[in-house]
Order: C-alpha cells, then structure tokens, then sequence
C-alpha cells in the first residue's frame, strides 16, 4: 500500500438518492447502493456516504481518503494538531478501518487502513489456490488418459 496517497473520493450528503440521480444524469458512473446500510459504492471512483443524525455536524461535500499505516496514531495526532473527528475508527468487514475528520479549517478529510491479512489466512488461501491447481491438473491427466484407452 502506498503510504499517505489519497485512494478514495466520497460525497457526503443527507439524501444519497438525490446525488445519485444527479450523477447518474451527467456521468455513466455504476451505482451499488446492497454493498452496507448508508453507503453508495460509485464503481472505480470511490462513493456517496449517507450522514445520519448522529453524526452531528459532520458537513456535506467530498472527502479524499488518504491511506495511512495506523489509524490510531493518526487519530492522536489529528487530535493534538487541532483537528476535530466527526467519525472515530469504523471497520469496513474483511476491508479495514476509516475515521472521518476536519482540519482547523473545517475542512473534511478521512483516513483508510486496510486490514492486513494475517498469516494464517495467507496460507490457508495459499493451500486453496493450490488445490484449485492440483484438481485441475489431476482433471486434465484423466482427460488424456480416457482418451488414450478408447
């Protein structure tokens, strides 16, 4: 992961129909509204994030999410430099982990940290790739050796 890049764009609104339709008018953007309650997946460009009233003050507008290696330090240091956070470390399931935030100039901005994979989830997909591979190798041997006794 490339450290301090901003990966994603998100439109901040109070109505994520209104904006979807709106884009959908100017833009041949695909919408996906199934992937999580209150979020709008906009294909390859990132999405629209619905604002609910316990968010509190939290503004309408776009934020870029820029990629960091550890969400909580980053949340202190937001913190101790003046910034003001709107959402603290929310997991996006098997993904990672976001906080929303604002600058001294109200300014908003998130945060992303993906979730590593942990070692024994590496592995375990390391030992399905690898039997996907001997199953078809052991499909294709049969194959040949059908044909072979016709």
């Amino acid at each position: 992961m490339a450290k301090n890049v901003i990966q994603h764009h998100e439109w901040n609104t109070r109505n994520p129909k209104r904006l979807q339709t709106f884009y959908s008018k100017i833009f041949d953007w695909k919408f996906n509204d199934k992937m999580m309650p209150g979020y709008t997946l906009i294909d390859g460009i990132g999405g629209i994030f619905e604002i609910t009233a316990e968010m509190g003050e939290m503004p309408t507008g776009v934020t870029n999410y820029v990629n960091v290696d550890d969400i909580d330090a980053t949340e202190k240091r937001i913190r101790e430099s003046g910034g003001t956070i709107y959402k603290s470390k929310q997991e996006v399931p098997n993904m990672g982990w976001f906080t929303i935030f604002a600058d001294p100039d109200k300014n908003t901005v998130a945060v992303w940290q993906p979730m590593k994979k942990k070692p024994v989830a590496r592995a375990k997909a390391a030992v399905k790739k690898s039997a996907k591979k001997l199953a078809g190798a052991a499909k294709k041997a049969a194959g040949k050796a059908k044909k072979k006794v016709r």
